[in-house]
């Protein structure tokens, strides 16, 4: 038996095997890249694993922010559907990508659980009833914090400080120098595509080197989305009813790329809400492969709504 993981994020998608064998792809996010794009780098990775695995039974676990907690039906059938056409047989736990970063450790249940990517979303539980939900509505309902929200926000402070709505700021040059026009130019062909969030999202990491060489406005950008980030572990946090000691786990490409918006939003949920010092998770589909261990197929009640578990069928 197989045992994998995938952590579908809005940028890309990891896939692990238990041997420490990993594919990487693009996002499998129809709202990032559109559905057939998304289709066929899932239904890659999925033969990936097959052929891996030797056709025989695999038992994995699919973590994805494209599952609607409140209406998940449509999405597991796509997913579990994919898996079928590339041949994967088994069983297949499917959840938000947030989840297995809550149930597996150090949290293991008990916490608030952050990923700033991409997109943003928090979850937190006390260890015994159902975990609560913040965020994660996509990039028009929510998002904030996230490499979307600093990259739309500096590419708008940018546009101002050019046309003198605001003030002056390095965030137009360091911006228009990515496509060698003028951040005017930029932001014009950034809303001319087709699927615009991830190259939206990839500009957070020109803000945050203007922030880190002391450009004052990116800096108001940056201190926005930290405020909003603390404002979200805190909304999980009361929402889940968690008091006493209780620890938080932040993961995403924001954090990995920018290792100091991580520091500054640990320094504040440390100071703002006395939380322990977050842990930074560098790996997350090891924590996904990490929360099938320790769940297996057979989920706890608590994630009833959560976590789905389905049959691929197979001969094994």
């Amino acid at each position: 038996m197989t045992h994998w993981a995938i952590d579908a994020g809005g940028s890309s998608t990891t896939a692990l095997l238990e041997n420490g064998t990993r594919w990487r792809r693009g996002s499998v996010n129809p709202a990032s890249v559109g559905a057939r794009a998304a289709d066929d780098d899932l239904r890659d990775l999925f033969r990936a694993i097959c052929l891996a695995s030797g056709d025989r039974m695999t038992t994995g676990w699919l973590a994805t922010a494209t599952v609607d907690a409140n209406a998940p039906g449509r999405e597991l059938d796509r997913l579990t559907g994919l898996a079928r056409e590339a041949g994967l047989t088994g069983t297949v736990v499917i959840s938000r990508d947030i989840v297995p970063l809550l149930v597996a450790p150090p949290l293991n249940g008990r916490g608030v659980a952050v990923v700033c990517g991409t997109g943003s979303g928090f979850i937190a539980g006390d260890g015994e009833g159902e975990p609560v939900s913040v965020g994660g509505c996509e990039y028009l309902g929510s998002d904030e914090g996230s490499a979307f929200a600093i990259g739309l926000s500096g590419l708008r402070a940018g546009v101002r400080g050019t046309d003198g709505r605001g003030p002056a700021t390095a965030l137009s040059a360091a911006l228009a120098e990515l496509r060698g026009g003028s951040v005017q130019d930029l932001a014009r062909s950034l809303a001319a595509e087709a699927f615009p969030k991830s190259t939206v999202a990839a500009l957070s990491s020109v803000v945050c080197r203007c922030w880190l060489d002391g450009d004052a406005v990116a800096g108001e950008v940056v201190t926005e989305a930290l405020t909003d980030m603390v404002d979200g572990v805190r909304a999980a946090r009361d929402r889940a009813g968690l008091t006493g000691s209780w620890s938080v786990t932040l993961t995403g490409g924001v954090f990995q790329g920018c290792p100091e918006y991580a520091k500054e939003l640990s320094a504040r949920l440390v100071g703002d809400l006395g939380a322990e010092e977050p842990t930074l998770v560098s790996d997350p589909t090891a924590m996904v492969l990490a929360s099938l261990r320790s769940c297996g197929t057979t989920l706890p009640r608590s994630l009833d709504g959560w976590a789905w578990t389905r049959s691929l069928g197979g001969n094994g």
